[in-house]
């Protein structure tokens, strides 16, 4: 992951100003991700990647690397070589709204960072000694194929959930900066295999670094459009079902909370989930509810998020379906099954998680509480 790459004279002072800018770029990000706000976990997440970053471009100048106090040296090539564990932890931590720290995935960054030392260590060593670079290992080969899964994984984390994210700065996210991050960092793990054991040039590293910039002055406008909140999908409002919504209705003389095209949308998209329970249809996507409802998918998304609250097409429908469900526990003999079926649920499974998720417990517990409760009061 990083290259003892001889540079003309004339050419250091370049490199050191790009590096030295670049640099500038991912320390504005981590500020903002340092300061007090909403979703900690992930604000780690992504500072953890942004520092890995930040790494990397020391990695690439061993005598920047030597230069630093050895335990410092050792904690930056920890950072490099596991940069892409990082990578699809922010991925998954920008995109997933319940995302939160275990052992599991603090686990996977550790552990590629272990892997990364073991395997890369014995280069510093050499260049610290000016003896010549070891040969590479077949364990070199496989920690290299080990940070292309990782970075297959976040590519899948930006793509999965796309179509249901609600949250406009975060979809812009997905398509620019996520996606772009993850594709780089594929390609210059493929490059790297393809250049072990040659001299990379001048030139390459130096358009490496100006990539890296340059995705993180994209994210820098991403978030100066908007709001670093904004990017992470908080809203600051809480999720709130339609007819609650239409039932806020401003004093006489007042400023409507809703604009006359927005209730009447609201309104249609109220019959369609209580009184024609389109939620029923399992499968059911933001683009089939837009298209029912004659609305655009963008309008539809603004509609949910910014008048309702969810940041997620799914949680909206979770709302409805798991309503349903667990009325229909405490009131029905049904098996479990067939009540998550007739909700919408394609299988058991999804509709366990999503009921333990929201109420902390499995259905059949559930079950047995609200008729205990039931008994109880009839006592």
């Amino acid at each position: 992951m990083w290259l003892v790459t001889p540079i003309p004279l004339g050419a250091i002072e370049w490199d050191l100003l790009l590096r030295g800018a670049v640099a500038g770029l991912l320390g504005f990000h981590l500020v903002q991700l340092a300061l007090p706000g909403p979703r900690p976990a992930a604000r780690t997440a992504l500072g953890l990647f942004t520092l890995s970053v930040l790494a990397y471009l020391f990695c690439q100048r061993i005598e920047l690397m030597l230069a630093l106090p050895p335990l410092l040296t050792w904690l930056v090539l920890a950072l490099c070589v596991s940069s892409s564990a990082w990578l699809w932890l922010a991925a998954r931590a920008l995109f997933d709204d319940e995302f939160a720290w275990t052992w599991a995935t603090a686990a996977a960054g550790l552990g590629l960072a272990s892997w990364g030392l073991a395997v890369h260590g014995p280069r510093l060593a050499s260049a610290a000694q000016l003896m010549p670079d070891p040969l590479a290992s077949a364990g070199s080969l496989g920690f290299a194929a080990a940070a292309l899964l990782f970075v297959v994984a976040a590519l899948w984390e930006v793509l999965h959930g796309w179509h249901s994210d609600l949250v406009e700065p975060r979809r812009a996210a997905r398509r620019w900066v996520a996606g772009g991050i993850g594709a780089y960092a594929a390609i210059v793990l493929l490059v790297e295999l393809a250049l072990r054991g040659r001299a990379p040039g001048t030139w390459l590293p130096a358009l490496h670094v100006a990539a890296i910039g340059g995705i993180s002055l994209g994210l820098a406008s991403v978030i100066a459009r908007s709001s670093l909140d904004h990017v992470l999908g908080v809203t600051g409002t809480q999720p709130r079902h339609a007819e609650t919504r239409l039932a806020m209705v401003a004093p006489a003389g007042a400023t409507p909370l809703t604009e006359p095209k927005a209730s009447a949308q609201l309104t249609r998209l109220q019959r369609a989930m209580t009184e024609d329970k389109l939620y029923h249809q399992d499968g059911l996507t933001l683009a089939a509810l837009a298209q029912t409802l004659s609305l655009g998918e963008a309008a539809l998304r603004a509609l949910i998020n910014h008048e309702l609250g969810y940041r997620n097409f799914n949680d909206f429908l979770h709302h409805y379906r798991l309503t349903e469900a667990a009325a229909r526990l405490r009131a029905e003999s049904l098996p479990i099954l067939t009540i998550a079926l007739d909700c919408g649920y394609g299988s058991i499974g999804p509709f366990n998680r999503a009921f333990r998720q929201r109420f902390g417990m499995t259905p059949t517990e559930y079950r047995v509480g609200g008729r205990l409760l039931s008994r109880q009061s009839t006592i």
